[in-house]
């Protein structure tokens, strides 16, 4: 009597125990989740990381995606890398998914823009879905899409064979209590073939132990946040509920297989070990369980994008408290008497990655050409439009006080080099960019909005001038808004009746250059590529020389030597 007093003491103490843990792992995860939130994040992204991030997009990649190169002319990783406040791994690749897929229409934005403000403004059922969330937690530098779409290298296969071995084994184990002299050899013999035969198999399967495990972790989790009461999020809940309760056969006796992946547990799990290696009944189960993961591999990955989906959206709402300045973009669809009509209007826009940035605002109806010298903003003004414009098409978020444009497609040219791989040049890789432009411009649909960061500057100014007006007048024919940045004033002239200008400036103090980064509307008056010269510290009869050699160009047309 009195050890099973001591026993249910000893139980509902180990209960007591396990209880505070939650209690206490709850309560830390919720100050952690408040502390993160609006705040920048500590995460670092290695090579491997963000390769396992991309999988996911990779998979549905479309035309109309931000392709790689402007992902990569704009930095967007790290953009993405300052959004990405998700708690689970499906929200972070999702996420990433979502930043390379721009919206055409309204609907998918509106329903996103619900659920950004709703998670921004309920703190309580916020932190509630949080915390599932966060239960699932990241696998590092491996893919979920990745390890969950392994259910396409399954195969279904028949367990008749392993059935008929579990039966032999018990009819012989059965007989032997009629005529044991006689049919305990055969008993053992059926015991050893099963042994060999399960090992065979096993090494087989074993790979995919670990992908079973994890579909059912992810069907119970589906199950836990559909649990919750949150009526704003009732149809996505209802979703997982229904796609869940499908798998119940799946999930029903798993552990036979999922729980059977150690040979050093406890006395009951040996004692299974050996009963899985005679009967097979884990095979038999996993055969069952691949089968029904194959049936159900779409609604698999429904349930992997309603999670990651409803992760990025609280990663977002969690982004704009972060950013404080940010507003909600105003974007046009097209329409039969509007159709021709292009617009990109914003008041105070600035870049997100740039600590304190200079804001600008601009109202362009037609294609815009940038002038202005070295180092005076060009090439970061049209990335800040270029990035801002990405971000109003997939997480309806935008760096500025005020947003207005069409539904564009969007393509850059800029931070492009040799390709040493093809032996192509710098030229030949640029102008191939700028091909892929004019393709897409001449396929119609919704317009393009290109930004290009000095035009064919890989080859001889003569030619660069000629080619150079050639296709940024073409673009801006071809239902396209482009914003150029370029140092040949030249173009500024031949392009005037198809592009606005825009220019930055400077001012020169003593020795200094003086760089105020605002953008002001007209062609760009000043030059200090020579004068930087000097900053540097060349030697003064360099300066002057070109500087003299300059003033002859401007007064005869023609370059001497001195």
């Amino acid at each position: 009597m009195e050890i099973c007093i001591a026993i249910i003491v000893v139980l509902v103490l180990i209960g007591i125990k396990m209880w505070y843990d939650e209690v206490s792992y709850r309560k830390r995860l919720r100050q952690r989740l408040l502390r993160q939130w609006g705040q920048p994040l500590e995460e670092e992204y290695t090579v491997e990381k963000m390769e396992a991030i991309s999988a996911f997009y990779y998979s549905r990649q479309q035309e109309k995606d931000i392709d790689d190169i402007t992902w990569n002319d704009l930095e967007m990783e790290k953009i993405y890398q300052q959004i990405n406040h998700t708690q689970s791994a499906m929200g972070q690749e999702y996420l990433y998914c979502l930043l390379r897929k721009p919206e055409l229409t309204a609907k998918t934005l509106e329903e996103r823009e619900r659920l950004i403000s709703f998670f921004m403004e309920q703190e309580q059922e916020r932190l509630e879905l949080q915390y599932k969330l966060a239960c699932i937690g990241k696998m590092g530098k491996f893919s979920v899409y990745s390890y969950l779409s392994n259910v396409k290298k399954l195969k279904k296969e028949s367990s008749f064979q392993h059935i008929l071995q579990m039966a032999a084994l018990f009819i012989s184990i059965a007989l032997c209590f009629v005529w044991p002299s006689q049919v305990v050899l055969f008993s053992i013999g059926i015991a050893v073939y099963n042994m060999v035969t399960y090992y065979q198999r096993k090494a087989e399967m074993d790979r995919y132990y670990q992908l079973l495990a994890y579909i059912v972790k992810t069907v119970h989790f589906a199950k836990d946040v559909a649990s919750l009461d949150i009526p704003e999020l009732k149809d996505y809940f209802e979703t997982l509920r229904e796609k869940a309760k499908l798998f119940n056969k799946f999930c029903r006796g798993s552990g036979l297989v999922v729980g059977g992946t150690n040979m050093n547990g406890d006395l009951l799990d040996t004692l299974m070990d050996y009963v899985r290696l005679l009967t097979h009944i884990d095979i038999i189960k996993f055969q069952s369980m691949a089968r029904e993961a194959i049936r159900l591999e779409n609604d698999l990955m429904e349930m992997y994008e309603i999670i990651g989906f409803l992760d990025s959206m609280i990663s977002v709402a969690s982004y704009r408290v972060m950013k404080e300045q940010t507003c909600i973009p105003v974007l046009l669809e097209q329409t039969e008497q509007k159709k021709d009509r292009l617009l990109l209007s914003s008041e105070e826009i600035y870049h997100p990655l740039i600590e304190e940035p200079v804001k600008n605002s601009i109202q362009a109806e037609r294609s815009v050409l940038l002038t202005g010298s070295n180092a005076s903003g060009k090439s970061t003004f049209i990335k800040t439009l270029a990035i801002n414009a990405i971000l109003a098409q997939t997480i309806h978020t935008v760096m500025a006080d005020s947003y207005q444009s069409n539904y564009f497609r969007i393509y850059s040219s800029m931070a492009l080099r040799d390709d040493i791989m093809s032996s192509e040049s710098y030229y030949i890789v640029e102008i191939k960019s700028l091909k892929r432009i004019l393709d897409q411009a001449e396929k119609g649909g919704a317009p393009v909005l290109c930004f290009i960061d000095e035009v064919l500057r890989g080859t001889n100014t003569v030619e660069r001038i000629a080619s150079s007006s050639q296709i940024l007048e073409m673009l801006a024919k071809s239902h396209t808004m482009c914003f150029a940045a370029t140092h040949d004033i030249e173009l500024t002239n031949m392009l005037e009746p198809f592009y606005d200008n825009y220019h930055f400036e400077e001012q020169v103090e003593g020795n200094d250059v003086i760089f105020d980064y605002r953008l002001r509307q007209g062609k760009a008056m000043t030059r200090n590529a020579i004068k930087l010269l000097g900053m540097i510290g060349y030697q003064q009869d360099i300066i002057q020389k070109a500087e003299e050699s300059v003033q002859n160009f401007l007064e005869t047309g023609e370059w001497r030597r001195k």
